[in-house]
């Protein structure tokens, strides 16, 4: 992998095949299936597709190359000097759970102010030249009907950007999830008899879906997309964007609080006495209380 840089390009070669590979990937994908029979072997011929896409495409690393742990002071440490006020709780590493949590560090009264976040710390999508290109250049209606996708697109842009002022946040992120983006066929094939499996097999497919049209349009019309949408990235960015989101804010903009980017898979309540966390949304800050 590199370091969070785009790849070497490839030949040729590997572009017509793979351009042939999201081809049958787009027509597996409008093929029309009833039964759960059907839709499961659709996914597992898209699955299929996908990992002969996946091994052609550039492994892009997308964090640091540390553990997450290593990452926790410099994020803290950002935060903080970007505004961020933090009261009787850390970031921490739960063992039993997996992955990162927030801890309390003292006692914490009901209704008290833990986390407090400025505006200044929200990730927008500006009317900043090379986001408004985007918006130009992709599909009207995704991209204002589907602002996750345009949050995705914009998080792949900065996480390969030099020098991003948002590289502490991302590099603190998983490198996977724990979600059916990221289930093996035998994993799915196990959800058949919940009420999980059809909206699991439909999310997949929306995805693989997405991803296939929106590469059209990187490789022929984004420059800052070009060599850094695969479809891995695609998918954790996905993933760590939130399914609630204000599609626009008053102004215009597509917003997202890091706040809530940060805490996505956090399990707080498994670090024992914060029993409820309530998020207190304010005009400049969001406030997260115990």
């Amino acid at each position: 992998m590199n370091n969070g840089a785009p790849g070497k390009a490839l030949s040729k070669g590997k572009v017509k095949e793979l351009n042939g590979l999201v081809e049958e990937l787009m027509q597996h994908g409008f093929r029309e299936a009833n039964s759960n029979e059907e839709l499961l072997n659709q996914h597992r011929n898209m699955a299929g597709v996908l990992d002969r896409i996946r091994r052609i495409e550039p492994k892009l690393r997308t964090t640091n190359g540390r553990s997450r742990m290593e990452n926790v002071d410099h994020f803290t440490r950002w935060a903080i000097e970007g505004g961020c006020h933090v009261e009787n709780v850390r970031v921490a590493e739960h063992t039993e759970y997996g992955g990162l949590g927030l801890e309390s560090t003292g006692h914490i009264p009901a209704g008290q102010s833990i986390i407090t976040v400025p505006r200044g710390l929200f990730f927008y999508v500006t009317n900043e030249p090379r986001y408004r290109m985007l918006l130009d250049l992709m599909p009207g209606a995704m991209m204002s009907e589907q602002g996750n996708i345009m949050l995705a697109l914009a998080l792949i842009m900065e996480r390969f950007r030099a020098k991003s002022f948002w590289k502490p946040y991302l590099d603190l992120l998983p490198d996977r999830y724990t979600t059916p983006l990221y289930y093996t066929t035998e994993d799915m094939g196990e959800l058949a008899d919940t009420e999980a499996f059809l909206p699991a097999l439909k999310l997949c497919k929306h995805i693989a879906r997405q991803y296939g049209f929106i590469r059209k349009f990187v490789q022929e019309k984004v420059d800052d997309l070009r060599d850094c949408f695969t479809y891995d990235v695609f998918r954790r960015s996905l993933v760590f964007v939130p399914i609630k989101f204000d599609p626009r804010d008053e102004d215009g903009t597509f917003r997202i609080g890091k706040l809530e980017l940060l805490l996505h898979r956090f399990r707080p309540s498994a670090f024992a006495r914060l029993d409820r966390i309530n998020l207190e949304v304010k005009k400049s800050t969001v406030r997260w209380k115990g």
